[in-house]
């Protein structure tokens, strides 16, 4: 009789991150076009978008929803823009605000990042944070990139964290270790999610 293989919560998240990497590479270029326009049009419907005077946004890579047409929508809007810098010895992200778009210079990871001498933000208190992930779940828990870096800051953040995801990678449960946070609202092509209402 064969042994039954019992996986990690860590191993398991290996697994799932290899099946929505591989998930978010098949979406055609059509059908991410009209699914971020869906997203954009939603997160910016939301009340907590509108009431946010600073938006804390990542760049997106590897498929990631384009959430850079709801940045610049934001700073029309006269929001403060912050993008994070990844400190990688201490694991930790620092945000400092943008003028424009064009001021980002490929950083840790190759992602673009702010210039460490741009201001950083000091009090998050009316921000709304855009938090990067391959998937989200129902209880607000995210899979994210195995780097932790969200997971150390989010515990602290006192405004509004956001996730935004293409519905197909909003399950019902992801693999959860202790140190996992989770955020406030999920936002798919069909809506948004409350976690905690």
């Amino acid at each position: 009789m064969p042994r039954e293989i019992i996986l990690t919560e860590s191993e398991n998240k290996e697994r799932s991150r290899a099946h929505f990497f591989e998930q978010r590479k098949s979406i055609s270029n059509e059908s991410r076009f009209l699914l971020d326009t869906a997203l954009f049009s939603n997160a910016a419907a939301l009340p907590q978008f509108k009431e946010a005077n600073t938006l804390l946004c990542y760049y997106p890579i590897k498929g990631e929803p384009n959430i850079l047409p709801l940045v610049r929508h934001a700073q029309a809007l006269g929001k403060a823009i912050a993008f994070p810098i990844s400190h990688i010895k201490e694991r930790r992200l620092s945000f400092h605000v943008l003028s424009d778009l064009s001021e980002l210079v490929i950083g840790a990871y190759g992602i673009p990042e702010p210039p460490c001498e741009l201001p950083v933000v000091t009090s998050f208190a009316n921000s709304l944070c855009l938090v990067p992930a391959l998937a989200f779940d129902k209880s607000g828990y995210r899979l994210g990139y195995g780097g932790g870096y969200y997971d150390r800051f989010l515990p602290d953040f006192n405004g509004v964290s956001l996730g935004l995801a293409y519905s197909a990678f909003f399950v019902d449960r992801l693999p959860v270790e202790d140190h996992d946070s989770t955020v406030d609202i999920i936002i798919t092509e069909n809506g948004g999610f409350f976690p905690y209402e």
